[in-house]
């Protein structure tokens, strides 16, 4: 696997590829899209991308909520390269790099569908299930 991953911000010209790749594996099959939403958020974020051949091939966002603890979200892995390790890979880079600030918790709200590929990364159930987006969605967590 040849992947390369780096930090970058919304002002950055990866974010337009973060906002394609998010409308096509997160919004568009929900019949949602991202022109739609409040995505002030994400000027707080850490975008962390997964670059392939210089094209994003997976992103995930890292909130921080103080104290330590950060809330993973919008994890995305281009269609065509799910199930071939670039997920994984890129949980784990975004947890080295949460280490190296210091933290020491990451929260997500995985879909009840995803919920396996974090537990078998170390991230457990920490509450009731709850619909987002009109989908199941359960609380996760990791102590780093």
């Amino acid at each position: 696997m040849d992947i390369q991953f780096k930090t970058f911000s919304c002002s950055d010209p990866e974010y337009k590829e973060e906002y394609a790749l998010r409308n096509e594996v997160l919004r568009h099959p929900l019949g949602l899209d991202l022109k739609d939403e409040d995505l002030s958020r994400d000027q707080e974020d850490i975008h962390l991308g997964g670059f392939v051949s210089g094209t994003l091939a997976a992103f995930l966002l890292l909130h921080p909520l103080g104290d330590g603890v950060y809330q993973m979200r919008q994890v995305c892995v281009k269609p065509e390269l799910q199930g071939k390790g670039y997920g994984r890979a890129l949980i784990e880079a975004s947890e080295q790099l949460l280490q190296k600030q210091q933290a020491h918790k990451i929260v997500l709200h995985a879909r009840r569908t995803a919920s396996g590929f974090y537990q078998k990364l170390g991230y457990s159930v920490s509450g009731e299930g709850f619909l987002e987006l009109g989908i199941p969605h359960l609380p996760m967590e990791k102590e780093l």
